[in-house]
């Protein structure tokens, strides 16, 4: 982005008051990957003048439209700058002014990869919040190391029911339950201490699909991807964690799942050595 260019997109974003100009700017400077655009950005989200200009503030419907897709637009171009400016709109009293903004700042946040120490912190703070069942979410998706390593710590936590940890691995692996990260993150939390329930949430969701009883009749369900899309070294993963499961007394319909998955897996190993 050339000076002149960011010199104009700051001119709107400091005096206009048209919502629509004021997010088309915003965006392009989240779409920029530019760090100086990134920080100007920054100081237009961090004032509490500004986001009233951008979003109707008494509108609860509306409250937050405009900084949304802003927000999407920083999510889809993550970057360290990115991070910076997510870090420090999430300690800054005038964004926090309404916790619905949160939860389109997390996913900004959490698209950076690999996750740093530091933003580790933030999750497991807002976690503790009431964001568990955005983060867990968040926290695969970014599948980084730190990243899962977090999503481990919340699905042993204790203190949340167990229903709900189940629930948070229907939701948070089941999109990525094909990549070898998040299924050696799965073999982790079975080979520890996990309550009955939220096991057979963990297994379940590798070798299973049962959206209606999983998610109810919500609009966009997460989906598996295709084991087909699945590496080599993932699906050799897949049977032998088939092969320790199914030592721990399944049940019935649960054992058959994990039986049709392998004898899926092993057809497409075969057919990639032919």
């Amino acid at each position: 982005m050339t000076d002149e260019e960011r010199l104009r997109l700051n001119n709107i974003l400091e005096t206009s008051r048209d919502r629509d100009a004021l997010e088309a700017a915003a965006v392009a400077l989240a779409e920029s990957d530019d760090p100086a655009g990134l920080a100007d950005l920054g100081r237009f989200l961090a004032s509490g003048e500004a986001l009233a200009r951008l979003d109707d503030l008494n509108s609860p419907s509306f409250k937050t439209s405009h900084l949304a897709r802003v927000l999407q637009a920083l999510e889809k171009h993550p970057s360290p700058s990115s991070a910076q400016l997510c870090l420090r709109l999430i300690h800054e009293p005038a964004f926090l002014a309404d916790d619905d903004r949160k939860i389109h700042l997390l996913p900004a946040l959490a698209a950076v990869r690999p996750m740093s120490e530091t933003v580790v912190e933030v999750f497991r703070q807002t976690s503790a919040e009431g964001y568990y069942n955005l983060n867990v979410r968040l926290l695969v998706k970014n599948g980084s190391p730190n990243a899962l390593a977090l999503f481990e710590d919340m699905i042993r936590d204790a203190g949340v029911p167990e229903e709900r940890r189940a629930d948070g691995l229907h939701a948070a692996v089941l999109p990525h339950r094909a990549e070898l990260l998040v299924l050696q993150t799965i073999d982790r939390l079975l080979s520890g201490q996990l309550e009955d329930k939220v096991a057979m949430g963990a297994i379940e969701t590798v070798f299973d699909y049962r959206t209606r009883e999983w998610f109810g009749p919500a609009k966009n369900p997460p989906t598996p991807p295709p084991w087909q899309s699945a590496s080599d070294d993932a699906l050799r993963f897949v049977l032998a964690l088939a092969d320790k499961v199914r030592a721990l007394g399944l049940p019935a319909p649960l054992l058959e799942a994990v039986n049709n998955t392998a004898a899926e897996i092993r057809e497409i190993l075969a057919a990639r050595r032919a």
